[in-house]
């Protein structure tokens, strides 16, 4: 046998190795899935996901509610939260579609982000037994559930049937009404499936601010209280930014208000509707100067 077909073949049972080691570690036979550390999304966080979530995120994980809105400050651990309970709805309920919608793509796939890094952070064998395949905007489970990411655009959104639905800075959402009622809601119907809004508050003309409102919503709120509480903030910090900020803009990011900015002459509903997340800048030299 050739130089070359040795090596290749020491590097082949090294691998075999490898992955046999991997199948017999310890620390991978206690992450076996069975009905016990799957039967709840707080429990599947805290026993694969190496997530222990506070008194207000392990709420949310078990909000058995099809209609969620959440309004929380900044740094509370909602994106952190809302990708573990999608991981559990996708893993425990099978030939299910969640997607996840945002102003942007980009803003869609920072969630699809933390919902990866979760599962790269698995042992080996239980990823193998819960993942098909992962692209960028994309997961395949071995079961047939699928995670979606995409951006809020009604051409883009509609054909999809969904089993949850999870709109992420929902405040932000341009054209919030013809996405909401005529493109989110028909794809849960069939399904009876769940929506769940988040994001930080911002103007009051907006239909997020509309399910704030309504009773149908299961709503969980907090302040920068129950962050320093859960010791993700120290109160120091939040101390500074009350005196960086303007007052409008603290209540709106660490306290969770709807307010409007006082001193602005135009509405933020109005400021929110001329935005387009995906826009780029032009790059120097484009013109010809």
């Amino acid at each position: 046998m050739s130089l070359r077909g040795k090596l290749k073949r020491e590097r082949a049972a090294q691998r075999k190795r490898r992955l046999d080691q991997e199948e017999t570690t310890p620390s991978t036979l206690v992450s076996e899935l069975t009905p016990e550390n799957t039967g709840t999304a707080s429990k599947f966080a805290e026993t694969f996901l190496k997530f222990k979530p506070t008194p207000y995120q392990a709420e949310l994980l078990e909000d058995k509610k099809r209609r969620i809105i959440v309004i929380w400050p900044r740094q509370s651990g909602k994106s952190t939260t809302l990708a573990a309970r999608m991981i559990w709805y996708a893993a425990t309920h099978e030939r299910t579609l969640s997607l996840i919608v945002a102003p942007g793509l980009r803003q869609s796939m920072i969630l699809m982000d933390r919902i990866q890094a979760f599962l790269m952070s698995m042992p080996k064998p239980t990823r193998r037994e819960l993942i098909s395949k992962m692209q960028r905007t994309v997961i395949w489970f071995k079961k047939g559930s699928q995670i979606v990411a995409l951006p809020n655009s009604p051409n883009l959104l509609r054909g999809y049937t969904a089993h949850q639905v999870l709109c992420d800075e929902a405040a932000f959402f341009r054209d919030d009404e013809l996405v909401f009622f005529n493109v989110l809601f028909p794809m849960l119907q069939t399904t009876d499936g769940t929506l769940i809004v988040s994001s930080t508050p911002w103007g009051k003309d907006s239909v997020f601010y509309r399910f704030a409102q309504n009773p149908d919503f299961s709503k969980h709120k907090i302040n920068y209280e129950a962050v320093i509480k859960a010791g993700l903030a120290k109160r120091e910090f939040i101390d500074e930014m009350r005196r960086e900020l303007p007052s409008e803009r603290f209540r709106r990011e660490f306290e969770a208000e709807f307010v409007e900015d006082e001193m602005a002459y135009l509405s933020q509903d109005l400021i929110t509707r001329c935005i387009d997340p995906d826009t780029q800048l032009i790059p120097d030299g484009f013109f010809g100067f």
